[in-house]
């Protein structure tokens, strides 16, 4: 697991170690910083350890991460990405879904001029909540302006610096959908430092509902789901496949919910 505290990632261990004490199953964390050499070595220490599965979250699955994971012999179970190996199930939600309808709902409320802050990669929360936002303009007949979508990393200094980017382009927009809570509150923060209104210049909608969504001010709308559940899940997928069960269906999505609140109106 990415070592990421105060976000969604914390529910998610909640999830998994409620189960895995309900079973009586001790956890053993490798924590790393996302990148894929340090998964790797994360996997390979806690095979080495004696592990009797694997749940696994972090970037999307490479053919490196499957070696060593069939290598091992141990079941595995990934947790906040959809699996596309067929001996490894997923819990996730519908990210793709989730964010049409955040972006669709700014389009209800009359934006024509939406970007988005998004995580950079192919990742679920880089790849599939772009595709959302960008199938939700198209299906509205919305051209999508390249220079309103900015990459950004996972902190508010990241998207704060993504949003300035944005409104530096030529022309701008007038809601911002982004990858994550952090994201939009940068965003937020970057718009009220520069005299900017939300919502009434610029909306945001953020994505997790984490924490910070109801602290910020105006509270965020945000896409809501259970990282517990997901976690709790995931963690029940992986004992099946301990016990040798068969986990079905091969994925596994968990509700959302628009959440919405003051930053968009």
């Amino acid at each position: 697991m990415p070592h990421n505290s105060n976000t969604i990632l914390d529910d998610f261990s909640m999830g998994i170690r409620r189960i895995a004490e309900l079973y009586g199953y001790d956890i053993v964390v490798g924590l790393t910083d996302g990148t894929i050499e340090s998964e790797l070595h994360n996997l390979n220490l806690l095979h080495q350890m004696g592990v009797q599965g694997s749940l696994f979250v972090g970037s999307v699955l490479s053919k490196e991460h499957v070696e060593v994971i069939s290598k091992s012999g141990t079941p595995c179970v990934l947790a906040g990405q959809h699996s596309q190996i067929s001996s490894i199930p997923s819990v996730h939600l519908d990210n793709i879904t989730a964010s049409y309808e955040a972006v669709t709902y700014l389009i209800q409320k009359g934006h024509r001029r939406i970007g988005m802050i998004r995580a950079s990669g192919d990742s679920a929360v880089g790849g599939e909540r772009y595709r959302g936002y960008r199938q939700a303009l198209e299906d509205s007949g919305i051209n999508l302006q390249e220079e309103w979508v900015t990459e950004s990393g996972f902190t508010v200094e990241n998207g704060m610096n993504a949003m300035r980017r944005m409104m530096d382009s030529n022309s701008q927009p007038t809601a911002v959908f982004c990858s994550t809570d952090w994201m939009a509150v940068g965003a937020i923060n970057y718009l009220i430092d520069n005299g900017l209104r939300v919502p009434e210049d610029v909306a945001v909608f953020g994505f997790d509902n984490s924490f910070m969504a109801a602290i910020v001010r105006p509270m965020l709308s945000s896409v809501e789901y259970s990282g517990t559940e997901i976690g709790m899940t995931a963690t029940r997928h992986l004992i099946k496949l301990i016990k040798g069960e068969t986990v079905t269906p091969h994925h596994t999505n968990v509700a959302h919910y628009l959440k919405i609140r003051e930053s968009t109106g």
